[in-house]
C-alpha cells in the first residue's frame, strides 16, 4: 500500500471514531441542568409538613423519648416544629390529635406576620444546655390511646384563629442521644466487664 493510500484508509477508520466521539459528548450534554431522579427524595426520617394559606408547619416531630423507644398508651409526649407565617398576624389557638385525650399549649401561640415560631419539645432545651428562645411555643400531647413507636406517625390537626386548621402527620423524631466512641463502655455496661 502506498503511503497516500494508507492515509486515507487511516482517515476513513478515524471518521467513525470522531462520530462516536461527537455522539458521546451531545448525549452527555443533554442531562446537564435536568432534574434528577434524586432531588425529590426525602430523609428517611423527616417530619410533618402542612400549608394553609399564608401559614406553614415544618418539621414536625415528637422529641425523642427519654426513657424507652417508644411512648406507651396514657403518657405524652412533646412536638417540635417550625411554624412559619407569610401572611397577616395569626395566633395559634388549638392543636388535637384522634390518638390523645387532649393538648396543651404553652408559651408563645401569637404569630406575627413574616416570623418564624419554634417548639423545640421539653427535652431539647435542657440537652443542649441552652434557654428557651423568647419565640418558643410549647405543645404536647397528653394521654395517648395507644403506644407510639417509632414509624408510626399521629396525625395531628393544629387550629389557628385566622387561618382556619391543618392536619399534619407526625412522626417520632430522631434519637440525638450520643452514641459511645467506638471501643468505649457503654453507659450502662457492668463494671469489669469486657467484650
Amino acid at each position: 500500500m502506498s503511503r497516500p493510500q494508507h492515509l486515507k484508509a487511516v482517515r476513513l477508520r478515524l471518521i467513525p471514531a470522531a462520530i462516536g466521539l461527537g455522539a458521546v459528548v451531545a448525549l452527555a450534554g443533554c442531562s446537564a441542568g435536568q432534574v434528577t431522579e434524586t432531588d425529590t427524595q426525602v430523609a428517611a426520617v423527616n417530619g410533618g409538613s402542612g400549608d394553609l394559606k399564608q401559614i406553614a408547619i415544618r418539621n414536625a416531630t415528637f422529641t425523642f423519648p427519654t426513657s424507652d423507644a417508644s411512648y406507651p398508651a396514657g403518657s405524652s409526649a412533646p412536638i417540635q416544629l417550625v411554624l412559619i407565617n407569610e401572611g397577616p398576624n395569626d395566633k395559634l389557638v388549638q392543636v388535637t390529635s384522634p390518638y390523645a385525650a387532649s393538648a396543651t399549649l404553652g408559651g408563645i401561640t401569637e404569630v406575627p406576620s413574616r416570623t418564624a415560631l419554634h417548639a423545640v419539645g421539653q427535652s431539647a432545651a435542657v440537652q443542649q444546655g441552652e434557654t428557651p428562645a423568647d419565640r418558643e411555643v410549647q405543645i404536647t400531647l397528653n394521654g395517648f390511646k395507644q403506644d407510639i413507636t417509632p414509624g408510626v406517625t399521629v396525625p395531628v390537626t393544629f387550629v389557628f384563629e385566622k387561618a382556619g386548621s391543618v392536619t399534619v402527620q407526625v412522626p417520632i423524631g430522631p434519637d440525638h442521644t450520643p452514641r459511645p466512641e467506638h471501643g468505649s463502655p457503654l453507659p450502662d455496661a457492668a463494671q469489669g466487664g469486657g467484650h
